[in-house]
């Protein structure tokens, strides 16, 4: 049998270092120790030890919190219409909950908009016979991929994109509301809207139509008011993509110094 030797049978010290004693004595309450003299240690029950698991006989394991989560932020997904593949990775894990007797029911509560690629808390509140009993946190991260189209290399402005200046390859979005290209021939004839780099995912806001008007350009301005239809020779005074519109100036000064905005466009 061990026996731990002591001058004095108390849980505290009053001289320094009993924080330590204290420590070795809960030990060996809760190891079965006794003292030099044959008599026994107290029961660790007397200082609160064990107790817990009678007033507290239920528990909710961390597995299932996680488990939980992890099915409601699926079910968001799915609300919002998410049908990319995608992968819940787990960051940090509530720790098991022990509960008292009665009823239990848990409430998930999800942030009001999901970030992907980034830490998303998941809120859990946990009830007793219909009483909030207590609140936990679980740190999902949401991936999802995509086939998009990317750039193969380095880009200028105003470069028409050919079948060679892109290739698809499933890459992770950066955001729900991010809008991405699919198939080249989304953008072939198309121009960038900005120095693109090889490898950089093409996004919506990076593609424009070219130049199709130059300032000074001759163009036909061509006025429908009420099914009546106007038609005079202009010149640009803006340069104009394909299906913009831009500012000119008639030859025909229908009503002087007043310039007209007209639709411009080329198939």
């Amino acid at each position: 049998m061990i026996v731990i030797s002591a001058r004095k049978r108390g849980l505290w010290w009053p001289e320094p270092g009993r924080g330590v004693f204290a420590l070795l004595l809960v030990l060996a309450m809760l190891l079965g120790f006794s003292w030099a003299d044959g008599s026994e240690l107290p029961r660790a029950e007397a200082y609160g030890v064990g107790q817990q698991s009678e007033a507290f006989p239920q528990i909710i394991p961390s597995d299932q919190f996680v488990a939980l989560a992890a099915e409601k932020l699926e079910e968001r997904l799915l609300s919002i219409g998410e049908t990319r593949r995608h992968e819940l990775k787990l960051i940090r894990a509530p720790q098991s909950m022990r509960l008292p007797e009665g009823e239990v029911s848990c409430e998930v509560q999800l942030p009001k908009i999901l970030n992907y690629g980034m830490t998303n808390p998941v809120n859990m509140l946990v009830y007793v016979n219909g009483k909030l009993f207590r609140r936990t946190v679980c740190y999902y991260t949401i991936r999802v991929y995509e086939q998009v189209l990317l750039v193969t290399h380095d880009l200028g402005l105003e470069h028409r994109f050919t079948a060679a200046d892109v290739r698809v390859e499933e890459r992770e979005v950066e955001a729900a509301s991010v809008e991405y290209f699919h198939s080249p021939q989304e953008v072939i004839g198309k121009v960038p809207s900005r120095v693109l780099k090889a490898g950089q995912v093409l996004r919506l806001n990076m593609v424009q139509m070219p130049v199709a008007v130059e300032v000074g350009s001759p163009v036909d301005i061509l006025v429908d008011v009420n099914g009546v239809q106007v038609k005079a020779e202009g010149i640009a005074m803006q340069k104009g993509r394909i299906g913009t519109y831009i500012r000119v100036r008639s030859l025909r000064q229908i009503s002087p110094g007043q310039g007209y905005r007209c639709p411009y466009g080329a198939d």
